[in-house]
């Protein structure tokens, strides 16, 4: 049998070309792993946005759920108390069920973390500093109960001399310049209302008087008076003349028992030197705020909306 010797040469050929087909491999992992990347980037970006888009149909889904439940509330009551059914939050409730994007089926949807939490705060349970405004007949009453809350809070003399100036005027004797317009029957336009975190740094304001006045304060379209049935002691006490702190805390605690029905049940049960003025008390509301949080998958999003509830129908002032 005749034995071939081995070629040197073509052994140097298979390995040039095992290296060659590698480094081609190699070449083209190089560049098909950005495309590759790329298109798991877009995906992501467009999982995030449907996410993000479904979040906030769900936060504009309760605020509907707020509008709803004001609604009934205004039809079976004419008081409003912390002990009716708008007062209690909605606690943090998972409703998967009936979100379904399209061409998904419900084992999908059931892996999706869908969360909606809110609550409903009555927005003339606070001191509403539009009462502060020039064009208010009784702003003077008003100034006088807010300076009242001011040295509660120990609010410097300086800030609150300059808000007060700031608000009166900014709120000048309004001219009938305003056009009709055709409004949705369930949603007013969104009105340039002005809120109180637009002045967290601004006007001279410093952070610690926006901070200290915050949970107290609020700023609505018109002049209102203060709900006696949802304000702290500390609001009742600075609207409520010749009142002390301890009084207004009495009131609550006798809040907590009785709700106020009129304004005479509050008088009575008060001490015969108090004096109480009916344009600043009141024991219903037309205003209301609602905070609420809407999570899907990666996606939250926080929503505040002012809702005014007027002629048994219930409109949205601003949502942010």
């Amino acid at each position: 049998m005749q034995i071939h010797p081995k070629n040197p040469a073509s052994n140097t050929q298979r390995g040039a070309a095992v290296v060659m087909a590698l480094f081609i491999v190699v070449l083209c992992t190089l560049a098909v792993a950005p495309l590759i990347w790329n298109l798991f980037a877009t995906a992501k970006t467009i999982s995030v946005a449907a996410a993000r888009d479904q979040a906030d149909a769900v936060s504009r889904s309760g605020v509907d759920w707020a509008r709803v439940i004001l609604r009934e509330d205004a039809r079976i009551s004419t008081t409003d108390t912390l002990t009716e059914p708008w007062a209690v939050p909605l606690a943090e409730s998972r409703i998967n069920e009936g979100l379904l994007r399209k061409e998904e089926n419900i084992s999908e949807a059931d892996d999706r973390e869908v969360v909606l939490t809110g609550r409903i705060e009555d927005a003339q349970g606070r001191f509403n500093l539009r009462n502060l405004g020039a064009d208010n007949a009784r702003q003077s009453q008003w100034l006088a109960a807010f300076t009242k809350l001011c040295d509660l809070l120990s609010v410097p003399t300086d800030q609150r001399n300059l808000l007060v100036q700031t608000l009166g005027t900014m709120f000048l004797p309004k001219q009938d310049n305003t056009e009709e317009q055709g409004n949705s029957p369930d949603e007013l336009p969104m009105v340039a209302a002005l809120r109180w975190e637009e002045f967290r740094g601004k006007y001279g304001i410093t952070e610690e008087t926006w901070n200290q006045l915050r949970p107290y304060v609020v700023i609505l379209p018109v002049a209102s008076a203060l709900n006696a049935n949802t304000a702290s002691a500390e609001l009742l006490y600075a609207v409520i003349e010749d009142m002390n702190f301890g009084d207004a805390q009495r009131l609550l605690a006798q809040r907590e028992r009785v709700t106020f029905r009129n304004v005479a049940d509050i008088r009575a049960a008060l001490n015969a030197n108090t004096t109480i003025n009916n344009d600043l008390i009141t024991v219903s509301s037309n205003y209301f705020l609602v905070e609420g949080t809407a999570q899907v998958e990666e996606a939250l999003i926080r929503t505040r909306a002012l809702l005014e509830r007027r002629d048994q129908r219930v409109y949205v002032m601003w949502r942010q």
